[in-house]
Protein backbone atom coordinates (compact mmCIF):
# COMPACT_ATOMS: atom_id res chain seq x y z
CA UNK A 1 0.00 0.00 0.00
CA UNK A 2 2.89 2.19 0.88
CA UNK A 3 4.52 2.09 -2.59
CA UNK A 4 1.19 2.52 -4.49
CA UNK A 5 1.02 6.30 -2.18
CA UNK A 6 4.78 6.88 -2.90
CA UNK A 7 3.56 6.10 -6.79
CA UNK A 8 0.76 8.46 -6.29
CA UNK A 9 3.12 11.16 -5.03
CA UNK A 10 5.56 10.89 -7.58
CA UNK A 11 3.05 10.94 -10.36
CA UNK A 12 1.39 13.85 -8.71
CA UNK A 13 4.60 15.62 -8.23
CA UNK A 14 5.70 14.77 -12.14
CA UNK A 15 2.68 16.88 -13.54
CA UNK A 16 2.69 19.46 -11.44
CA UNK A 17 6.11 20.63 -12.03
CA UNK A 18 5.83 19.82 -15.84
CA UNK A 19 2.99 22.26 -15.46
CA UNK A 20 4.95 25.11 -13.36
CA UNK A 21 7.77 24.94 -15.85
CA UNK A 22 5.63 25.77 -18.92
CA UNK A 23 3.92 28.39 -16.54
CA UNK A 24 7.40 30.18 -15.71
CA UNK A 25 8.62 30.41 -19.11
CA UNK A 26 6.22 31.75 -20.91
CA UNK A 27 4.54 28.65 -22.41
CA UNK A 28 0.87 30.16 -21.63
CA UNK A 29 0.18 33.82 -20.66
CA UNK A 30 -2.62 35.33 -18.41
CA UNK A 31 -6.01 34.31 -19.39
CA UNK A 32 -4.65 31.41 -21.69
CA UNK A 33 -6.96 28.34 -21.15
CA UNK A 34 -4.68 24.67 -20.22
CA UNK A 35 -5.39 21.52 -21.14
CA UNK A 36 -8.74 19.65 -20.00
CA UNK A 37 -7.71 16.90 -17.17
CA UNK A 38 -8.78 14.53 -19.70
CA UNK A 39 -6.19 15.42 -21.87
CA UNK A 40 -3.55 15.72 -19.53
CA UNK A 41 -4.24 12.64 -18.38
CA UNK A 42 -3.66 11.22 -22.06
CA UNK A 43 -0.35 12.85 -22.30
CA UNK A 44 1.18 11.93 -19.54
CA UNK A 45 -0.76 8.35 -19.05
CA UNK A 46 -2.07 9.02 -15.62
CA UNK A 47 -5.39 8.75 -13.46
CA UNK A 48 -7.66 12.18 -14.24
CA UNK A 49 -7.47 12.91 -10.04
CA UNK A 50 -3.45 12.36 -9.97
CA UNK A 51 -3.83 15.63 -12.38
CA UNK A 52 -7.36 16.74 -10.72
CA UNK A 53 -4.72 16.95 -7.68
CA UNK A 54 -1.74 18.82 -9.25
CA UNK A 55 -4.45 21.42 -10.90
CA UNK A 56 -5.78 21.73 -7.24
CA UNK A 57 -1.97 22.80 -6.44
CA UNK A 58 -1.18 25.49 -8.95
CA UNK A 59 -4.89 26.73 -8.24
CA UNK A 60 -3.99 26.86 -4.36
CA UNK A 61 -1.04 28.87 -5.29
CA UNK A 62 -3.27 31.28 -7.50
CA UNK A 63 -1.17 30.50 -10.34
CA UNK A 64 -4.48 29.34 -12.34
CA UNK A 65 -7.88 29.72 -11.53
CA UNK A 66 -10.16 26.36 -12.14
CA UNK A 67 -13.83 27.45 -13.66
CA UNK A 68 -16.17 24.45 -13.73
CA UNK A 69 -17.64 23.50 -16.52
CA UNK A 70 -14.98 26.05 -18.44
CA UNK A 71 -11.68 24.65 -17.43
CA UNK A 72 -8.46 25.76 -16.56
CA UNK A 73 -6.75 29.23 -16.86
CA UNK A 74 -3.96 31.44 -15.72
CA UNK A 75 -4.43 34.10 -13.23
CA UNK A 76 -2.29 37.06 -13.61
CA UNK A 77 0.34 35.11 -15.02
CA UNK A 78 2.32 38.72 -16.18
CA UNK A 79 2.83 38.93 -12.61
CA UNK A 80 3.01 35.52 -11.73
CA UNK A 81 6.04 35.32 -14.29
CA UNK A 82 8.14 38.43 -12.82
CA UNK A 83 8.85 36.75 -10.18
CA UNK A 84 11.23 34.52 -12.44
CA UNK A 85 13.92 35.47 -14.28
CA UNK A 86 12.07 36.01 -17.77
CA UNK A 87 14.74 38.54 -19.12
CA UNK A 88 17.61 35.70 -18.69
CA UNK A 89 18.92 33.70 -21.34
CA UNK A 90 21.54 30.85 -21.19
CA UNK A 91 24.65 30.53 -23.90
CA UNK A 92 25.23 26.46 -23.76
CA UNK A 93 28.23 26.13 -26.45
CA UNK A 94 30.94 23.70 -26.32
CA UNK A 95 32.37 25.16 -29.19
CA UNK A 96 33.99 27.66 -27.21
CA UNK A 97 37.68 27.86 -27.77
CA UNK A 98 37.41 24.87 -30.64
CA UNK A 99 37.16 26.80 -33.68
CA UNK A 100 36.63 30.42 -33.06
CA UNK A 101 33.99 30.79 -35.00
CA UNK A 102 31.42 30.64 -32.15
CA UNK A 103 33.28 33.53 -29.90
CA UNK A 104 32.66 36.30 -31.88
CA UNK A 105 28.47 35.04 -32.56
CA UNK A 106 28.17 34.83 -28.46
CA UNK A 107 29.97 38.30 -28.19
CA UNK A 108 27.01 39.66 -30.63
CA UNK A 109 24.68 37.51 -28.80
CA UNK A 110 25.96 39.31 -25.62
CA UNK A 111 25.49 42.51 -27.18
CA UNK A 112 22.21 42.78 -28.44
CA UNK A 113 21.14 40.71 -25.31
CA UNK A 114 22.17 44.06 -23.23
CA UNK A 115 20.34 46.79 -25.67
CA UNK A 116 17.45 44.50 -24.89
CA UNK A 117 17.50 44.71 -21.48
CA UNK A 118 18.58 40.83 -21.27
CA UNK A 119 20.77 39.14 -19.06
CA UNK A 120 22.98 36.05 -20.44
CA UNK A 121 24.33 33.06 -18.27
CA UNK A 122 27.52 31.49 -20.39
CA UNK A 123 28.99 28.21 -20.49
CA UNK A 124 31.07 26.28 -23.06
CA UNK A 125 34.73 25.34 -23.53
CA UNK A 126 36.45 22.59 -26.04
CA UNK A 127 34.57 19.24 -25.24
CA UNK A 128 35.93 16.33 -27.21
CA UNK A 129 35.51 13.37 -24.08
CA UNK A 130 32.83 11.33 -23.33
CA UNK A 131 33.29 12.80 -19.11
CA UNK A 132 33.83 16.59 -20.07
CA UNK A 133 31.10 16.30 -22.08
CA UNK A 134 28.32 14.77 -19.42
CA UNK A 135 29.81 17.81 -17.52
CA UNK A 136 27.15 19.88 -20.05
CA UNK A 137 24.33 17.78 -18.62
CA UNK A 138 24.98 19.22 -15.35
CA UNK A 139 25.44 22.94 -16.86
CA UNK A 140 21.76 22.21 -18.26
CA UNK A 141 20.53 21.33 -14.67
CA UNK A 142 21.51 24.82 -12.92
CA UNK A 143 20.36 27.12 -16.44
CA UNK A 144 16.79 25.18 -15.76
CA UNK A 145 17.60 25.83 -11.77
CA UNK A 146 18.23 29.43 -12.52
CA UNK A 147 14.71 29.29 -14.63
CA UNK A 148 16.19 31.03 -17.92
CA UNK A 149 13.38 32.06 -19.88
CA UNK A 150 15.12 30.96 -23.23
CA UNK A 151 18.58 29.16 -24.40
CA UNK A 152 21.03 29.08 -27.30
CA UNK A 153 22.60 25.87 -27.53
CA UNK A 154 25.23 24.73 -30.30
CA UNK A 155 24.88 21.20 -30.35
CA UNK A 156 28.06 18.70 -29.38
CA UNK A 157 30.03 17.51 -31.73
CA UNK A 158 33.64 15.61 -31.72
CA UNK A 159 32.68 13.27 -29.19
CA UNK A 160 31.86 10.02 -29.78
CA UNK A 161 28.85 10.49 -27.27
CA UNK A 162 27.87 13.69 -28.83
CA UNK A 163 24.55 12.27 -30.15
CA UNK A 164 23.41 10.47 -26.80
CA UNK A 165 24.34 13.95 -24.98
CA UNK A 166 22.58 16.27 -27.70
CA UNK A 167 19.72 14.69 -27.06
CA UNK A 168 19.49 14.69 -23.52
CA UNK A 169 20.43 18.25 -23.14
CA UNK A 170 17.40 18.99 -25.78
CA UNK A 171 15.02 16.77 -23.24
CA UNK A 172 15.63 18.43 -20.23
CA UNK A 173 15.42 21.94 -21.88
CA UNK A 174 11.96 20.50 -23.31
CA UNK A 175 10.87 19.23 -20.80
CA UNK A 176 11.28 22.55 -18.41
CA UNK A 177 9.26 24.27 -20.98
CA UNK A 178 11.79 26.44 -21.82
CA UNK A 179 12.58 27.44 -25.67
CA UNK A 180 15.47 26.41 -27.05
CA UNK A 181 17.45 28.39 -30.34
CA UNK A 182 20.08 26.19 -32.19
CA UNK A 183 23.27 27.66 -33.45
CA UNK A 184 24.91 26.78 -36.21
CA UNK A 185 23.53 22.59 -36.32
CA UNK A 186 20.26 20.79 -35.89
CA UNK A 187 20.88 18.23 -32.93
CA UNK A 188 19.63 15.46 -35.17
CA UNK A 189 21.29 14.14 -38.64
CA UNK A 190 19.86 15.53 -41.69
CA UNK A 191 17.37 15.00 -43.76
CA UNK A 192 15.95 14.84 -40.29
CA UNK A 193 14.41 18.49 -39.04
CA UNK A 194 14.04 18.92 -34.92
CA UNK A 195 11.08 21.18 -34.16
CA UNK A 196 13.43 23.59 -32.77
CA UNK A 197 14.41 27.17 -34.40
CA UNK A 198 17.81 26.82 -36.36
CA UNK A 199 20.24 29.81 -37.16
CA UNK A 200 23.23 29.44 -39.37
CA UNK A 201 23.91 28.94 -42.92
CA UNK A 202 22.68 27.20 -46.07
CA UNK A 203 25.78 25.12 -45.44
CA UNK A 204 24.44 22.39 -48.75
CA UNK A 205 24.66 25.93 -51.28
CA UNK A 206 28.01 27.00 -49.30
CA UNK A 207 29.48 23.84 -50.27
CA UNK A 208 28.45 23.44 -53.68
CA UNK A 209 29.77 26.93 -54.38
CA UNK A 210 32.79 25.80 -52.84
CA UNK A 211 33.19 22.77 -54.90
CA UNK A 212 32.37 24.64 -58.16
CA UNK A 213 35.06 27.16 -57.36
CA UNK A 214 37.71 24.51 -58.42
CA UNK A 215 35.47 23.01 -61.10
CA UNK A 216 34.94 26.03 -62.99
CA UNK A 217 38.63 25.92 -63.51
CA UNK A 218 38.88 22.54 -65.33
CA UNK A 219 39.61 20.17 -62.02
CA UNK A 220 38.35 17.04 -62.20
CA UNK A 221 38.90 15.33 -58.79
CA UNK A 222 38.11 17.53 -55.62
CA UNK A 223 38.42 15.65 -52.41
CA UNK A 224 36.80 16.66 -48.66
CA UNK A 225 38.49 16.32 -45.46
CA UNK A 226 36.54 16.54 -41.57
CA UNK A 227 37.68 15.22 -38.55
CA UNK A 228 35.69 12.22 -37.13
CA UNK A 229 32.43 12.75 -34.92
CA UNK A 230 31.93 16.36 -36.49
CA UNK A 231 28.21 18.41 -35.98
CA UNK A 232 25.93 17.48 -38.80
CA UNK A 233 26.68 20.62 -40.86
CA UNK A 234 29.49 18.85 -42.02
CA UNK A 235 26.97 15.75 -43.29
CA UNK A 236 25.16 19.14 -45.08
CA UNK A 237 28.36 20.46 -46.58
CA UNK A 238 29.28 16.48 -47.71
CA UNK A 239 26.10 16.47 -49.92
CA UNK A 240 26.13 20.27 -51.45
CA UNK A 241 29.76 18.85 -52.90
CA UNK A 242 28.66 15.50 -54.38
CA UNK A 243 25.85 17.06 -55.85
CA UNK A 244 28.35 19.80 -57.57
CA UNK A 245 30.58 17.11 -58.68
CA UNK A 246 27.52 15.25 -60.07
CA UNK A 247 26.22 18.72 -61.97
CA UNK A 248 29.44 18.64 -63.57
CA UNK A 249 29.46 14.91 -64.58
CA UNK A 250 31.84 13.40 -62.12
CA UNK A 251 30.98 10.97 -60.13
CA UNK A 252 32.33 11.34 -56.75
CA UNK A 253 34.37 8.38 -55.41
CA UNK A 254 34.68 6.98 -51.46
CA UNK A 255 38.14 7.60 -51.67
CA UNK A 256 37.64 10.91 -52.04
CA UNK A 257 36.74 11.74 -48.70
CA UNK A 258 38.84 11.79 -45.81
CA UNK A 259 36.85 11.29 -42.29
CA UNK A 260 40.12 11.97 -40.18
CA UNK A 261 41.86 15.04 -38.61
CA UNK A 262 44.09 16.38 -40.33
CA UNK A 263 47.13 15.93 -38.77
CA UNK A 264 47.25 12.46 -40.26
CA UNK A 265 48.44 13.13 -43.51
CA UNK A 266 49.37 9.28 -44.63
CA UNK A 267 45.85 10.15 -46.76
CA UNK A 268 47.38 12.30 -49.30
CA UNK A 269 51.22 11.65 -49.15
CA UNK A 270 50.58 8.93 -51.47
CA UNK A 271 49.76 11.24 -54.21
CA UNK A 272 53.22 12.96 -54.20
CA UNK A 273 55.32 9.90 -55.10
CA UNK A 274 55.84 11.60 -58.65
CA UNK A 275 57.21 15.04 -58.63
CA UNK A 276 55.15 15.92 -61.64
CA UNK A 277 51.88 15.46 -60.25
CA UNK A 278 49.16 17.51 -60.45
CA UNK A 279 48.32 19.67 -57.60
CA UNK A 280 45.86 18.01 -55.06
CA UNK A 281 42.32 19.98 -54.54
CA UNK A 282 40.87 19.44 -50.92
CA UNK A 283 38.05 21.36 -49.17
CA UNK A 284 37.94 20.99 -45.35
CA UNK A 285 35.07 20.63 -43.40
CA UNK A 286 35.80 24.23 -41.63
CA UNK A 287 38.28 26.66 -41.12
CA UNK A 288 40.23 24.88 -38.02
CA UNK A 289 40.70 21.74 -39.71
CA UNK A 290 42.38 23.83 -43.02
CA UNK A 291 44.82 25.37 -40.50
CA UNK A 292 45.20 22.27 -38.73
CA UNK A 293 46.21 20.86 -42.59
CA UNK A 294 48.52 23.79 -43.62
CA UNK A 295 50.54 23.08 -40.38
CA UNK A 296 50.88 19.30 -41.07
CA UNK A 297 51.65 20.10 -44.71
CA UNK A 298 54.60 22.75 -43.51
CA UNK A 299 56.07 20.19 -41.60
CA UNK A 300 55.62 17.70 -44.11
CA UNK A 301 57.51 19.54 -47.17
CA UNK A 302 54.19 19.88 -48.51
CA UNK A 303 53.65 22.76 -50.61
CA UNK A 304 50.45 25.12 -50.64
CA UNK A 305 49.40 25.55 -53.10
CA UNK A 306 52.28 24.27 -55.50
CA UNK A 307 51.01 20.55 -54.37
CA UNK A 308 48.01 20.73 -52.31
CA UNK A 309 44.88 23.58 -52.17
CA UNK A 310 43.05 24.42 -49.92
CA UNK A 311 39.51 25.67 -49.34
CA UNK A 312 37.83 26.10 -45.60
CA UNK A 313 34.63 26.87 -44.02
CA UNK A 314 33.83 30.26 -41.71
CA UNK A 315 36.43 32.56 -42.53
CA UNK A 316 37.57 33.10 -38.97
CA UNK A 317 39.85 35.87 -37.93
CA UNK A 318 43.16 34.15 -38.06
CA UNK A 319 42.50 33.16 -41.49
CA UNK A 320 43.91 35.61 -43.96
CA UNK A 321 47.10 35.63 -41.11
CA UNK A 322 47.96 32.10 -42.07
CA UNK A 323 51.84 31.82 -43.44
CA UNK A 324 49.51 30.73 -46.29
CA UNK A 325 46.26 33.01 -46.53
CA UNK A 326 43.23 30.40 -46.58
CA UNK A 327 40.57 30.62 -48.97
CA UNK A 328 37.39 29.96 -47.25
CA UNK A 329 33.20 30.47 -46.94
CA UNK A 330 32.83 33.35 -45.55
CA UNK A 331 29.48 33.73 -43.06
CA UNK A 332 28.70 36.66 -41.26
CA UNK A 333 28.96 35.67 -37.31
CA UNK A 334 27.64 39.24 -36.72
CA UNK A 335 24.19 38.27 -38.48
CA UNK A 336 23.99 35.20 -37.34
CA UNK A 337 24.12 36.46 -33.21
CA UNK A 338 21.58 38.97 -34.42
CA UNK A 339 19.62 36.79 -35.61
CA UNK A 340 19.65 33.74 -32.96
CA UNK A 341 18.55 36.70 -30.05
CA UNK A 342 15.34 38.30 -32.58
CA UNK A 343 14.72 34.59 -32.99
CA UNK A 344 14.42 33.52 -29.21
CA UNK A 345 12.63 36.52 -28.45
CA UNK A 346 10.00 35.76 -31.21
CA UNK A 347 9.86 32.25 -30.20
CA UNK A 348 9.04 33.24 -26.58
CA UNK A 349 6.07 35.37 -28.02
CA UNK A 350 5.02 32.71 -30.57
CA UNK A 351 5.66 29.28 -28.70
CA UNK A 352 3.28 27.29 -30.94
CA UNK A 353 4.71 28.39 -34.16
CA UNK A 354 6.39 25.58 -36.34
CA UNK A 355 10.02 25.63 -36.45
CA UNK A 356 12.14 27.98 -38.92
CA UNK A 357 15.54 27.68 -40.44
CA UNK A 358 16.39 31.18 -40.66
CA UNK A 359 19.86 31.70 -42.85
CA UNK A 360 22.68 33.90 -42.69
CA UNK A 361 24.64 35.48 -45.81
CA UNK A 362 28.00 33.81 -47.05
CA UNK A 363 29.86 34.52 -49.55
CA UNK A 364 33.63 33.56 -50.63
CA UNK A 365 36.87 34.98 -49.94
CA UNK A 366 39.50 33.94 -52.91
CA UNK A 367 42.73 33.64 -51.14
CA UNK A 368 46.66 31.94 -51.94
CA UNK A 369 45.61 28.67 -50.44
CA UNK A 370 43.53 27.85 -53.42
CA UNK A 371 46.14 28.73 -56.19
CA UNK A 372 43.95 30.57 -58.13
CA UNK A 373 44.37 33.97 -57.00
CA UNK A 374 45.24 35.02 -60.91
CA UNK A 375 42.18 33.16 -62.23
CA UNK A 376 38.40 34.62 -62.52
CA UNK A 377 36.74 34.73 -59.10
CA UNK A 378 33.13 33.01 -58.10
CA UNK A 379 31.01 36.45 -57.48
CA UNK A 380 30.06 36.59 -53.89
CA UNK A 381 26.49 34.64 -52.69
CA UNK A 382 23.94 34.68 -50.37
CA UNK A 383 22.20 32.05 -48.63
Amino acid sequence: MTNKVERMQFKYQYIYDKLRNLLENGRYHAGDRLPTEVELASRFKVSRPTVTRALNALQEEGIIVRKTGSGSFVNNFHSYKNRFNNRLFGLLVPGLGKGEIFEPICTQIAANAEKNQCSLLWSGSEIRTTEAAKSLVDVTQRYIDHHIAGVFFEPLELSPSFDQINRKIISMFQDAGIPIVLIDSDYLPFPERSNLDLVGIDNFRAAYMATSHYLRHGEKRIDFLARPYSAYTISIRLRGYRTALIDYGIIPQAEWIHLVNPEELEYITSRFDHPEAPPFNMICGNDETASALLGACESAGISVPGHLRIVGFDDVHYAQMLRVPLTTIHQSVQQIGNLALETLLWRIEHPDAPARTINAETRMIIRESCGMTGKTEISPFYS
